[in-house]
């Protein structure tokens, strides 16, 4: 009875330590965002319309520092912004004097690839709109 206590204990015990493992082992998205990433590809979705654009060449170039900066670069040209990430599935763009530029779903970051979702306003009136943006990156070794 006493050995069927202790399995019963262990077995308990063992999947919550490999769960807090795997916690403490998972990359922070915070310090995977940081470095240089370039769009590939924008998927725009409008009610049931989807339409994906690879000729992103004017896209900007995004440097994500680990200040809490993010520099904007196309050629010589360069801007600086603010980026922050509240929740590990979230990333807020935010102009110098700190105002809302835009708010993105972190749908998919990785070493070598990000996804980013944008919820977009209805361009017409109406109820039961759905419009959304989808950037596809890849980062880029300096």
């Amino acid at each position: 009875m006493r050995l069927f206590k202790v399995i019963a204990m262990n077995v308990k015990i063992v999947p919550l330590v490999f769960v807090v493992l795997l916690a403490c082992c998972a990359p922070d998205k915070r310090e995977l965002l940081q470095g240089s990433w370039k769009i590939d590809s924008v998927y725009s979705f409008y009610n049931g319309f989807g339409y994906t654009r690879t000729d992103t060449e004017e896209e900007p170039l995004q440097h994500y520092q680990p200040d809490g900066r993010l520099r904007m670069t196309r050629e010589a040209e360069f801007r600086f912004f603010f980026y922050e990430m509240p929740a590990s599935d979230t990333l807020v763009h935010r102009s110098l004097d700190k105002k809302m530029l835009s708010k993105y779903q972190v749908v998919k970051l990785d070493q070598e690839h990000m996804v980013l979702r944008k919820e977009m306003q209805p361009v017409f009136p109406g109820k039961g709109q759905v419009r959304y943006e989808l950037k596809y990156f890849s980062r880029i070794k300096e």
